[in-house]
């Protein structure tokens, strides 16, 4: 840890540091010089008298904390991360639903704005980094940030140490991108969303738009609630999501242009057969992939 003090309880999560020499840069707030407390929790986003309020919709003690130094430099990250909704990607419309991020990352040294701004955007692909690794996605693609996306950059005055790189080339940026993907993804599973609670085939597929709604409407049950029985029996069967998983790779392949559309199709079909069932063929290969599963979930 470096020279703040972090102190939890239910209604906040404070930051406080030892004296006026820390100073802040903010994607909402912009540059706030001599900042003695951070509070983050659910009342209105503020400033004043050395204090920084951050506005988060959300429970403040389901926060990560990640705390990396190399020598002399040290770097702690906290972040607020709701990932069940509100997804967005570079250039597409976003996901409905709210969804936040918040990072604060602390570095216990001297930098120009310049290199805070820098700091920044390594946080920014620390987080999209973290969203991957989760393997989030909407419309079947890959999501690279939330809709409401908020970081801080704190510098200290104090120390002798005075940086100037803060990219990934840089031990710093290192320690900035590390320190921010282990807590993004501490407050995602804190919300419940992990690599683990994706392991399931309905979730998987409802990423590319096919709920349970829509598969129980595939599979030729007449019983809803018959029907959710099944799924909560077979959805996390490895071998299935193992099929399922690849399958998808193979529907982004052929969807970027890598792999020729037959070749795709022939290639998911025998991985389909081989870890689900034989499949049920339904126009295109993703079509054909979700009507497999429905009918997997009732007949097995």
């Amino acid at each position: 840890m470096g020279s703040e003090n972090i102190l939890r309880n239910m209604d906040n999560i404070t930051i406080q540091f030892t004296d006026g020499n820390h100073d802040v840069l903010s994607t909402e707030k912009g540059v706030l010089r001599s900042v003695r407390n951070i509070i983050i929790g659910n009342g209105e986003s503020a400033t004043g008298e050395g204090n920084l309020y951050i506005h988060i919709d959300g429970d403040p003690t389901k926060v990560g904390v990640s705390e990396l130094s190399s020598g002399s430099t040290f770097v702690t990250a906290i972040a607020f991360a709701e990932l069940s909704a509100g997804l967005e990607r570079a250039g597409h419309d976003p996901q409905s639903g709210d969804g936040e991020v918040l990072v604060v990352v602390m570095i216990d040294s001297d930098m120009p704005e310049s290199t805070m701004a820098r700091a920044g955007i390594t946080v920014n692909e620390g987080i999209t980094a973290a969203i991957q690794d989760i393997g989030l996605a909407y419309d079947g693609l890959q999501a690279s940030g939330s809709v409401r996306q908020n970081v801080v950059i704190v510098r200290n005055r104090t120390p002798s140490m005075y940086l100037r790189g803060a990219g990934n080339h840089t031990r710093l940026g290192e320690l900035i991108g590390r320190s921010t993907i282990e807590a993004v993804k501490r407050s995602a599973e804190e919300n419940g969303i992990s690599i683990y609670t994706r392991m399931s085939m309905v979730e998987m597929l409802g990423e590319y738009g096919y709920n349970q709604e829509k598969l129980f409407s595939m599979s030729g049950s007449p019983d809803f609630s018959q029907f959710l029985v099944k799924v909560l029996e077979k959805d996390s069967d490895s071998a299935a999501l193992a099929a399922v998983s690849a399958t998808l790779h193979i529907v982004d392949c052929i969807r970027w242009g890598l792999v020729e559309e037959d070749i795709g199709i022939e290639a998911g079909m025998q991985v389909i057969s081989c870890g689900i069932r034989e499949p049920a063929r339904a126009g295109d290969l993703l079509d054909t992939l979700a009507a497999t599963v429905a009918k997997y979930f009732i007949d097995g």
